[in-house]
């Protein structure tokens, strides 16, 4: 059985070919009963519109890619469900791809996305804090990056990382803690500069010394060795309390705690960078750093409809907030 086609729908509609496609794009002058007769008419007949025919028309397939550095991280799984809902309210698709933090990765996905017409990209952060390798690539398509500085040639929605890992210190430094480990994946992008800085500036406006040995780099916020923490946990000055971010580092601090016999707040204390199930749901309950999914998905989808509609100025930035969310896992050091 053969396809059902423009043609077929116009001919049971008695209107030309022209008048039915203008009813169904909606598009043209036709009036409201032609797009209701019409629009009956393609119902009943089961008509499906080329998806390819009607991009080449319109030059818009109404479809948008993104990108983010891993998948498998909780939070960006959160951060596209709710990014979807946003876009498909505006009639948009969401392709959704990793880079697995790698450049050239990054750049090939990019270039898959507009070799198949997306209206738009959005772009996480790949383990870099330049974006060189993208402003060519991005130059002629609407793009939003999204916890990246986009300089002075793209649009971005950042994370006030400085400002929530200030909170979450100041609030460990007010229960008591000086000796606090910091553990977050080890590359140079602006997210880990920011709360190394405020690590610093927080211990040294209480009156607190800096010790570099207390931060902890990982070599990828989901691939956290357990060993890493157990060093830190055996050392004679042992850290009261841990800041780490909350992917599978977390999941190794929490691992090593457990085979040191140490109990959580009791011994030690633990708030999480990022807020998951996992952090609501564990016994105790962790005190979490978290990201405001909501506003931050809003943020990057109006900004990109923003671009896509030809509204925007040449670059456009936007902050989104951390809140601190208190649970059962602080409490002040042991004396």
């Amino acid at each position: 059985m053969s396809a059902v086609g423009i043609h077929d729908v116009a001919r049971l509609a008695g209107v030309s070919i022209s008048t039915a496609s203008r009813a169904l794009n909606r598009t043209g002058r036709v009036s409201s009963a032609t797009i209701k007769k019409v629009g009956d008419v393609a119902a009943k007949l089961g008509y499906q519109p080329n998806a390819i025919a009607r991009t080449m028309r319109s030059k818009q397939s109404h479809a948008v890619g993104i990108i983010v550095s891993d998948i498998s991280n909780p939070f960006y799984g959160h951060l596209v469900k709710s990014v979807e809902r946003r876009l498909s309210a505006q009639g948009y698709a969401l392709f959704v791809a990793s880079s697995n933090n790698d450049i050239a990765t990054e750049v090939q996905l990019i270039r898959f996305f507009k070799s198949r017409k997306v209206d738009g990209i959005i772009l996480g952060p790949c383990q870099t804090d330049s974006v060189a390798h993208v402003i060519n690539e991005v130059r002629d398509i609407s793009t939003v990056l999204f916890d990246r500085d986009g300089g002075q040639q793209l649009g971005a929605v950042k994370v006030d990382h400085y400002r929530g890992t200030t909170e979450a210190l100041e609030y460990l430094i007010g229960l008591g803690h000086k000796h606090i480990a910091l553990m977050t994946p080890g590359s140079q992008i602006q997210p880990i500069r920011d709360r190394v800085q405020a690590y610093q500036d927080c211990l040294t406006a209480a009156g607190l010394a800096y010790d570099p040995s207390l931060i902890c780099f990982a070599d990828s916020s989901m691939n956290f060795p357990t060993d890493q923490a157990a060093r830190m946990l055996a050392r004679k000055d042992r850290p009261t309390a841990f800041l780490c971010l909350g992917t599978r580092i977390l999941a190794g601090v929490l691992a090593a705690m457990r085979s040191a016999k140490l109990s959580i707040p009791g011994n030690v204390s633990i708030v999480s960078i990022g807020d998951t199930e996992f952090s609501e749901l564990h016994s105790p309950s962790i005190t979490a750093l978290a990201w405001d999914i909501r506003s931050l998905s809003d943020e990057i989808s109006s900004m990109l409809l923003t671009r896509m509609h030809n509204e925007a100025p040449e670059v456009q930035s936007a902050v989104v907030d951390m809140r601190l969310i208190e649970r059962e896992s602080c409490a002040a050091p042991e004396a």
